[in-house]
Formats: structure tokens, sequence, C-alpha cells
């Protein structure tokens, strides 16, 4: 069937003129001196036909023509509108009646057909609406949605979604459609939340003399309402997330104070123990006992340093700020640095370097780095046993540097692989108490994405842990008139030795 929606209104009624001007051809040549009672029900049938397809305006029309053609050529006398017989006089009112009761009955049940398709189509376009707002919760997301859509089932050329601001101004969130160049009549529906307005739904008319209908005012009333509670609920959830913040930071903060105070507390303690045997005057300490107390007050000094340097640094990293000035560095000279600085802690423990020969400069900075390295061998002095071997190892890959630091002790705890790169995480085992601040991984983590890289920590194949490290390759800069290395000097031999 031809919905009548998509033919203009001349058309349908031409449409309706020919198809009974078809009956009429076809029953005056194809079927002379048919009896006047089956003629009619054919004309009967055009109506019919007209009624369900075209609308009852058409239909009528085709009645009104029905009548007249069926006058006109099959009842006598022919070719004349004149009736000469009172009997045909009736027969006709009869049919006329009846086609226009028929046209109506159909174009009722018509309208009725469409009008349910209509609320089907609304309904539809709420349901998805629902479902949308339902599952999103991000506002830049859900409002273009809801102004397409009411846009889309009210027929206007645009739609707005127009919100108050923090300082009590109108802004526009959300359009769909573009508002005509003629003339055209807005219409606000107040968004309000109890005594609040939280803003307007903007209605975009093509003319100044269109209003919406009772029905389609019930529809935006109902789109209002949806959006006054998803607006109420984006409200609750920022309300939400806010205090959640709040309280994390909170146990941040309590976190913090409890695990750095200790880690405070220790070495402080060391240092004022010391510098007060060694200000104690009634007791002659020999040299080699000053230079012990001396060298404790060093070495807590640096310890000291180190935990507020890392403080700082995680304030450095969680407030996002610019990275530092990097250069051209080898691996090798930062991981030697960094065994030098930890010495003291690492006495008695067999390091081995597995370091190729040729392996590429890293673009880095140098300070941070060498704080990853510090921070992975500190924590195999603070969570292996003494004595036990580590192996520290590099290589070139595809693109990327692999650094790793492997040690031989109890290994990470089963499903701590992940977590232990959290801040205050330390991941002892149920024989060795935590030690530190629970800072280091999650500096180091900081600190090598923010080069572009990734971290992780595995158990080693012959027990132990394993914390590997990757830094992005690139081509550093030639030196001025020195040729580029060659294939050959890459595939050096690689180098390994152990020191004690």
């Amino acid at each position: 069937m031809l919905p009548p929606r998509s033919l203009t209104t001349w058309r349908r009624y031409l449409l309706s003129a020919a198809a009974v001007a078809a009956v009429t051809a076809a029953l005056t040549w194809l079927a002379p001196g048919m009896r006047e009672a089956n003629v009619g029900l054919f004309y009967l049938l055009a109506v019919l036909i007209a009624a369900t397809t075209l609308g009852l305006g058409p239909a009528l029309l085709a009645a009104g023509l029905a009548v007249l053609a069926f006058n006109f050529f099959f009842v006598p006398p022919l070719h004349t509108l004149f009736v000469a017989n009172p009997q045909d006089v009736l027969e006709l009112l009869t049919f006329f009646a009846t086609a226009i009761i028929a046209s109506g009955l159909e174009g009722r049940a018509r309208a009725q057909a469409d009008m349910a398709e209509h609320r089907a189509a609304e309904l539809a376009a709420l349901y998805e609406l629902s479902q949308t707002i339902s599952t999103e919760i991000d506002l830049d997301t859900i409002l273009p949605a809801v102004a397409r859509t009411t846009a889309r089932l009210l027929g206007v050329p645009a739609c707005a979604i127009l919100l108050y601001d923090a300082a009590g101004r109108l802004a526009e969130r959300a359009v769909a459609g573009s508002e005509p160049q003629a003339a055209f009549r807005r219409q606000d529906v107040f968004l309000r939340a109890g005594q609040r307005v939280l803003g307007v739904l903007r209605i975009t008319h093509l003319s100044p003399r269109v209003a919406l209908s009772s029905a389609q005012q019930e529809l935006v009333e109902t789109i209002a309402a949806q959006l006054v509670l998803l607006l109420e609920r984006a409200r609750l959830v920022e309300e939400s997330s806010r205090t959640r913040a709040l309280v994390e930071s909170d146990r941040m903060k309590s976190t913090l104070l409890s695990s750095v105070s200790h880690d405070l507390r220790t070495p402080l303690a060391v240092i004022k123990g010391a510098a007060t045997n060694l200000l104690d005057e009634s007791v002659a300490w020999d040299p080699a006992t000053q230079r012990e107390l001396l060298c404790a007050v060093n070495d807590e000094t640096d310890r000291l340093n180190r935990l507020v340097g890392n403080l700082l640094e995680m304030t450095r990293i969680e407030s996002g700020a610019p990275g530092a000035t990097r250069d051209w560095h080898d691996i090798g000279e930062l991981i030697g640095g960094a065994l030098d600085r930890l010495r003291s802690q690492l006495a008695g423990r067999a390091l081995t370097l597995d370091l190729p020969n040729g392996l590429p400069l890293v673009h880095v900075n140098y300070t941070q780095i060498d704080q990853v390295l510090t921070n992975l061998l500190e924590n195999v002095a603070k969570y292996t046993p003494a004595g036990t071997p580590v192996t520290i190892a590099a290589r070139a890959g595809a693109g990327e540097l692999e650094v790793e630091v492997r040690d031989a002790g109890p290994g990470i705890p089963e499903g701590m692989a992940e977590r232990i790169f959290e801040k205050f995480v330390r991941a002892a085992g149920p024989e060795q108490p935590a030690a530190g601040s629970g800072l280091g991984l999650a500096i180091c983590k900081g600190v090598v994405e923010a080069h572009g890289g990734r971290i992780w920590a595995e158990r080693a194949p012959s027990g132990g842990a394993r914390f590997a490290f990757t830094l992005p390759l690139g081509a550093p800069p030639a030196p001025s008139g020195a040729s580029a290395p060659t294939p050959e000097a890459d595939k050096a031999p690689a180098r390994q030795g152990a020191l004690a």
C-alpha cells in the first residue's frame, strides 16, 4: 500500500479521480451490459481502496465521482445525469450513502493505524533514549542524544538544551538540527527540580503561528521530566565522586603519615644516637669507633635524603609537572653509578652484570632513571636475605631497551605482581615484616611511563623476583665529524661479570 504521507495532497486527489475513471473505462469497454448491482460493487471497491491508501478526503471525492459516473454511464437514460426511474434514484442514493459510510470507516481505521504506528515509533524512540540515559552518566554524551530524539519525535527543525552554570548564566550544552532562515518561533520548557530551575529545553518551530498539539506537549513534558532526573543523577554522581575523592585523600594522608613517620623516625633516631655519643665528653672514643659512628650518620642521612626525595618525586608525578630535561646516556653508566652509591647496602652479595657490548644510548633524564635503578636495588636489599645473589641485565630489542633486576629471595607473594606498583603497598612475605614507605615502586612506574616505557614484576624462573622495565630507543644525534656506527659494532659479544 502507498501511505498518504508519501504523496502531496493534490496528487492523492488526482489518484482518487483516476481510479474512478479507470473503473469506468474498464466497465464500459470490457464488460458492457453488466447488471447495475455488479457495477455498483466495482465502484464501491474503488472507493474502499481510495479510503485505505489515500485517506478520507480522496475517498469522499471518489464516492461522489463514482455516483456521477454510475448514473451517467450505467443508469438509463445513458449518457445523461437525468434519472427517469425513481427506483434508480433510490439505488444511487443508497450507493452514495454506502460509499460515504465505508470510506469514513476505512478512513478512521487508517487514521487509527497511523496513530498507532506513530505512537509505536514514539515509544521506540523513548525506550532507546531511556536505554542511553540509563547506561551513560556523561552529560556531554547524553544531552545531544536527548536533543536529537526530541527534534525527531516532534518533527521540528531544531532543539536545544540550555543549563545554568555555576555563575547563574544560561549556557547551551547541546543542540540538534539548525534554525531555519525564515520566520520561526521558539518555545521554552523549563527544567524544574523542586523549586530550582536547572535549565531550559528550547524547541524551534518553522513558523511563528505553529504551536505544539496537546499530545506533543505531553511528550515534551515527559522528556523534560526524564531530563531533570538525568541532571539530578549526574549531580549526585558528581557529589558522590567528590566525596569518594575526599575520603580517599584522607585515607592516603593517614597512610602516608603512619608509613612515613616510622621511616623518618628510624634514621633520625640513629643520627641522634650517634651524634649524642660523639658529643659525650665523658667517653674517649677510639678513631675506629668514631669512624663507625660517623659512617652510620652518613648512611642514615643518605637514607633520609632518599626518602624525602621519593616523597617529592611522587608529588611531582601526581601533579603532572612537566618532565625534566633529557639527554642521551649509556645505561651501563647509570647502573654503575647506582651500584657505587648502594655498595654498603649490597655488601656481601654476589652482583652479576649481564650487559652486552654495543648497547645503544637511551634518551632519558639521568637523575630520574638513576632513581628507578636505586629504588629497585634498595628493594632487593630490603626484601631478600643477606648474601643472596643479584643479577642486573640489559638487552636491546625491537625499538626498546629492556633492563632487569633479578634476585634470589622469597619472590613476589601470589596476586601482588600488579599491586606492588601502587602507592603504600609493600609486598612482604609472611616470614618478613614490611619495610619502607611503599613509594619506591610507585615512583618507578610513574618515571618509566613518563619516559614512554613500561615496568612489570614477575617470579623469576630460577626463584626469586624479577623486575624489568623498558625504555624506547631512538637515533641519537651523531657527533660532528663522526661516522654512524656499523651493524657489526652493535653485534659485539656480550660481557658478563660478578662483583663481590
